[in-house]
C-alpha cells in the first residue's frame, strides 16, 4: 500500500482564492493575535472546536502551527477577507479519528468564524473553494465533518454543502463533547 500524499505538497492547496477579496491561506504567526480575538469575541467556539479549544496564547497558535506543519494529512487555514483574518478552516485526510479506522481517500473539515462576519455564505463559499481545489487534486470518495446537534449555525452550512448526517455519533476523545457525523459522497 503506497503512503498517502503530502497535503503540503499540492500547490493548488496552499492558497485558495475564494472570491475577489477573500482567501484560504495557511496560518502563520502573523494571524495570532487576530485569531485570538476571534476566539475572545465568542467563547462557545473552544467548546465546539477541537482545535479552537487548545488556542489561548500567541504559544498555543504557534505549537499549533508546527504541530500541523509535521502532519502531511493536516492544513489548517485562516480564512481571510480584504486581508483581514476573520475565521480559521481546517482541512485533513481521516487517517483515524475518534477511534475509528483510516479512510486515506475522505477528507474532512471544521471552521469558525468571526461572530460578526456570520451569515453572510463566507463560510459556506470557502469550503466549496475547498473542496473543489480538493477534488482537482487528490482521489476523494467523500467529505465528512464533525458537528453538535446543537451547533445549527455549523449545521446550516453543511446542508448547503450538500452534506448528510448519519446515525454516527462519536465522542471528541479531548474534550469529550458528542458530535455526529456528517458526510458528502462524491461517488
Amino acid at each position: 500500500m503506497s503512503q498517502p500524499i503530502n497535503l503540503h505538497t499540492i500547490s493548488a492547496l496552499q492558497e485558495i482564492n475564494v472570491s475577489d477579496g477573500l482567501k484560504l491561506r495557511p496560518l502563520n504567526q502573523s494571524d495570532d493575535v487576530r485569531i485570538l480575538e476571534i476566539l475572545a469575541a465568542d467563547d462557545s467556539i473552544r467548546n465546539r472546536v477541537t482545535v479552537a479549544s487548545r488556542l489561548y496564547t500567541t504559544k498555543d497558535i504557534a505549537a499549533e502551527i508546527e504541530r500541523y506543519r509535521r502532519d502531511t494529512g493536516l492544513i489548517r487555514y485562516v480564512l481571510i477577507k480584504k486581508d483581514n483574518p476573520i475565521g480559521m478552516v481546517s482541512f485533513w485526510r481521516d487517517d483515524g479519528f475518534f477511534g475509528t479506522s483510516p479512510h486515506p481517500d475522505d477528507y474532512g473539515f471544521g471552521y469558525f468564524l468571526d461572530p460578526k462576519e456570520r451569515g453572510k455564505g463566507l463560510a459556506t463559499r470557502s469550503i466549496q473553494s475547498l473542496m473543489d481545489a480538493a477534488i482537482n487534486n487528490l482521489k476523494v470518495n467523500q467529505f465528512i465533518s464533525f458537528c453538535e446537534d446543537s451547533n445549527k449555525e455549523s449545521i446550516s452550512v453543511l446542508k448547503r454543502l450538500g452534506f448528510r448526517p448519519t446515525d454516527e455519533l462519536l465522542k471528541e476523545p479531548k474534550n469529550g463533547w458528542i458530535e455526529r457525523k456528517y458526510i458528502k459522497k462524491l461517488h
